[in-house]
């Protein structure tokens, strides 16, 4: 019975790995699982991205949404005639502006009085800057906080992106105050990977103001796109660029963005300016979830999206308010459409919808597929930019499989012949007992589509190592044990096997602790080093203490031995 569970284990194991080995057209692998051992970034190659993530931006928002809160509860409270918005100068203020001296003398008290109640842990006490102005700064624990969160949110939001997109066992790790890396194996398609990685998806609803003179405002952007270098695209440091330019010649509290165009016929693409209200509406935030369909009347892609409560509530005020207003679709700084509010959209319906640009049904049906991606699994905090991009190549990857084929083909060939050599029989079955270690390891990394990297093959090499002391142990105390001539030969390998026990498993014990604490707190290679540590620690230990007992056993039952050679 337990030599039928060895032979079940190795068929098992076998079957398991056998994926990873046999080619992809060979008739065999329709009868091999599907699953098969994901090799890491520096063994079959893949993308290597460095992200910078605009950490200000993201305090900016928070910035924005305060003031919105903050006006709100000023006018709850009976206190008009005022403006609030971000300050320009200073990065972490927001600029309180009564219409009057006589308007901030009246109210300064109750302004005081609503901060320290409502948004102490927030904000600052306000600061009198002029006669008719307040300035209200960010507290530098909630900045921090701020940065923090974000930084989080953008690794998670990343993770969930590339979930999606299908890549196994990615690396997603902060680095550094404002850097994520992001490592992606495997990788069929670098350049859309990268693309949905680098978008931001930053979903914004911004009011259009058409009261401002149409050519005048063509004037303005074609004045300041050449000195900027805007042609027929743009980034979001060009456009920013832009605006600080044009602050001058553009009504307060007003940016410039564009639409691209593209002109079906001969392809051409072109950016329609408009003005934008600074202030956001609505963020992507209020996103509960993003599916492409087929618009009945265009018969084109669109996306459809629904919207949280909150959202939803928020964007039937907008609505309500701006009725005959043209509300702007914005992601990641570009307009992606403007549609104009033809009425209330009640909350009850938490719905909304993009519509896409021009171009092929084909092309569309991309772009709204992998917008909606992006969307549903979450709008950056803040925009990225992506610093650093190289492409592993698969002869960097071959060449690194080789090496650790080799190495661990040395390594396990100059031991077996040790064994052999100074244990003989025994030896040989220490061998045997080795081959099956390797082999259960190598199938359950394949069972849980665990990833190898080329410390995981250093791992593994060393676990063979681990394996061997371990029948070393075993074997040296049934020397001991036959030397005592009254001992018969089972008797002195069940004594033997019996007092190796405690000191393999204490041996395996540390070590799996100290592989826990590598997995814990290290990341990339020391986490791919501490995984096959801790499988062949385990397969390890079965394999030396139970299977080989298992085996010796059952050759004793087959063969009358008289003389152990060990």
């Amino acid at each position: 019975m337990r030599m039928l569970i060895v032979l079940f284990v190795f068929l098992g194991a076998l079957y398991l790995v056998a994926p990873s080995f046999v080619p992809e057209d060979s008739p065999f692998r329709s009868y091999l699982p599907e699953r098969s051992l994901n090799l890491g970034l520096d063994l079959q190659g893949g993308i290597h991205v460095i992200l910078g993530v605009d950490v200000q931006r993201a305090v900016e928002l928070e910035l924005d949404q305060l003031a919105a809160q903050l006006s709100l509860q000023l006018e709850a409270e009976g206190i008009r005639g005022f403006e609030l918005r971000r300050s320009q100068q200073f990065s972490d203020d927001l600029i309180l502006r009564f219409a009057s001296a006589r308007g901030l003398e009246n109210h300064l008290d109750a302004v005081r009085r609503s901060i320290r109640e409502d948004f102490y842990t927030v904000l600052t006490q306000p600061i009198q800057r002029s006669e008719r102005e307040l300035s209200v700064s960010l507290e530098q624990a909630r900045r921090a906080e701020i940065i923090e969160q974000s930084l989080e949110q953008a690794r998670e939001i990343l993770r969930n992106r590339v979930d999606e997109f299908g890549v196994a066992e990615p690396i997603i790790q902060i680095e550094g105050q404002d850097r994520i890396l992001v490592q992606l194996p495997g990788v069929q398609d670098p350049d859309r990977a990268i693309q949905l990685i680098g978008q931001t998806a930053l979903l914004e609803y911004k009011l259009v103001d058409d009261d401002f003179s149409r050519s005048e405002l063509e004037e303005i952007s074609d004045r300041y796109r050449q000195e900027v270098g805007i042609i027929s695209s743009f980034t979001r440091d060009q456009l920013d660029q832009l605006n600080a330019l044009a602050q001058e010649s553009l009504p307060e509290g007003r940016i410039i963005s564009f639409e691209r165009v593209v002109d079906r016929r001969g392809g051409d693409t072109r950016l329609v300016p408009y003005l934008l209200h600074d202030e956001v509406a609505l963020t992507g935030g209020a996103v509960e979830n993003a599916r492409v369909m087929t618009d009945a009347t265009t018969n084109q892609p669109v996306i459809s999206l629904r919207l949280t409560a909150p959202g939803a509530q928020i964007f039937e005020e907008i609505t309500a308010a701006n009725v005959g207003r043209r509300l702007a679709i914005v992601l990641d700084s570009a307009v992606i459409s403007a549609p104009q509010i033809q009425g209330r959209i009640p909350a009850i319906a938490r719905a909304a919808q993009i519509t896409l640009g021009t171009g092929s049904r084909a092309e569309m049906m991309r772009e709204a597929r992998d917008l909606a991606l992006v969307l549903r699994s979450g709008a950056l905090p803040a925009p990225v930019e992506i610093l650093e991009n190289r492409t592993v190549g698969a002869s960097l990857g071959q060449d690194s499989i080789e090496a650790g084929r080799v190495a661990g083909l040395l390594a396990a060939i100059f031991v077996l012949i040790f064994m052999a050599f100074y244990y003989r029989a025994f030896g040989v079955l220490a061998d045997v007992v080795v081959a099956l270690n390797l082999l259960m390891i190598l199938g359950v990394m394949s069972l849980f589509q665990a990833t190898l990297t080329l410390p995981g093959i250093a791992g593994i090499v060393l676990t063979i190592g681990i394996c061997v002391d371990a029948n070393v142990i075993i074997f040296e105390r049934i020397r001991e044990e036959l030397r005592n001539e009254k001992r018969k030969i089972r008797t002195a390998i069940e004594a033997g096997y019996a007092a190796a026990h405690k000191a393999i498993l204490d041996a395996n014990i540390t070590t799996a602790i100290a592989a826990a604490v590598l997995f814990n707190f290290g990341s990339g290679p020391i986490r791919g080093f501490a995984v096959t540590l801790m499988v062949g620690i385990i397969c390890g230990y079965i394999s030396a203490f139970w299977f080989s007992r298992w085996i010796l056993e059952w050759f004793l039952e087959k063969r009358a031995v008289k003389r152990l050679w060990i």
